[in-house]
């Protein structure tokens, strides 16, 4: 645990919530605080992103081939200085330095002069306007959206990835012994084997069956009276081409289940975004998803607009030409990073 942690702080550089985020006792509370202290500062991000890139090839480094015969080195180099010689030493000093770094993202003992593995469960994330595939040790896959992040921890009894925030798509290998389980905010999504979405935007979370069964379920009871006990809730079980829709607990709202086109719903895996009779508003919200021009609207009686058809991703000029062309809407650039949609004729 950090010291901010242990201070009942919040952490305040990237380091101390990397982690804080790493820890088995984070909380859901702590997760909502990284996403608030990401979006309070595009520098925020960065500097996390970059970490992650770091910790990722001194990682990769620390397992080279080379750098394995420089740890042996720093071992022999620990021994009396008679049976030490030449370049010998300067070697030893490289690798121990090496080995240092290594030591501190907790991969090696210092005990062991072979490398000995401490998992640590592995973050994946994504940039704005960015797509990944990730494969799991178990076969599974999942398909990262825009500005996503996700915590795997894989043991010998269950397969839980926690899906910090942002969307992925998971495609997942059936094993009957290890449940495969997705936490999203205070949901829980449980597959055995399985195709299914998942979108997850504090506190909104939203769940899209492709193929098989899931079922969803919150960590608390909704309507929770905390004056008195209340039972369980039963899990939801999803059919296929369902999509679930619930926020938070605390607003203590059944799940919303309806059936939907789960091709078009995922055409993001694709780059592209179908709208069906959408507001403008809406529209405008999901363009902004992948890229870091945003669009705004002037004034919510835009939203008299309806958007219909399909659109690529991380194109938000092509959108806002659309626009333009089919309403009486006219597009201002105010900077390199803005957008803003303004009636014609001050309507």
């Amino acid at each position: 645990m950090t010291t901010a942690a242990r201070n009942g702080t919040l952490p305040g550089d990237a380091a101390e919530w990397d982690a804080r985020l790493r820890s088995p006792d984070c909380t859901e509370a702590e997760r909502q605080a990284f996403k608030r202290w990401c979006d309070a500062a595009p520098e925020n991000r960065q500097a996390f992103d970059e970490l992650q890139a770091l910790l990722g090839a001194l990682r990769s480094v620390a397992e080279a081939p080379e750098i394995r015969s420089l740890r042996e080195a720093a071992v022999n180099a620990t021994r009396p200085p008679s049976i030490r010689r030449g370049r010998t030493v300067g070697l030893a000093l490289l690798a121990a330095a090496v080995a240092g770094i290594a030591i501190g993202l907790g991969y090696f003992s210092v005990d062991s002069p072979e490398p000995v593995y401490e998992p640590r469960a592995p973050m994946f994330s994504t940039s704005i306007g960015e797509r990944s595939t990730t494969e799991f040790e178990d076969g599974s896959v999942a398909i990262l959206n825009t500005n996503t992040r996700l915590q795997i921890d894989f043991t010998e009894h269950r397969r839980l990835v926690t899906l910090v925030h942002g969307q992925a798509l998971f495609e997942v290998v059936r094993d009957p012994e290890r449940p495969f389980v997705v936490a999203a905010g205070d949901q829980r999504i449980t597959a055995i084997g399985t195709v299914f979405d998942v979108r997850y935007e504090g506190p909104k979370v939203e769940v899209v069956l492709v193929e098989g069964v899931v079922e969803v379920e919150p960590d608390v009871p909704l309507g929770t009276d905390l004056t008195g006990p209340a039972p369980r809730p039963i899990a939801l079980r999803m059919s296929a081409g369902e999509h679930l829709k619930t926020t938070a607990v605390a607003t203590r709202r059944a799940p919303v289940v309806e059936a939907v086109d789960v091709d078009r719903i995922t055409l993001w895996r694709q780059g592209r975004i179908f709208f069906d009779d959408a507001p403008l508003s809406e529209a405008v919200a999901e363009m902004n998803r992948y890229s870091t021009v945003q669009i705004t609207l002037e004034s919510i009686a835009l939203d008299e607009y309806r958007i219909n058809g399909m659109f690529r991703t991380g194109r938000p000029t092509a959108f806002v030409e659309a626009v333009e062309a089919y309403f009486p809407i006219y597009a201002e650039h105010g900077t390199d990073k803005q957008i803003v949609l303004r009636a014609r004729g001050g309507q």
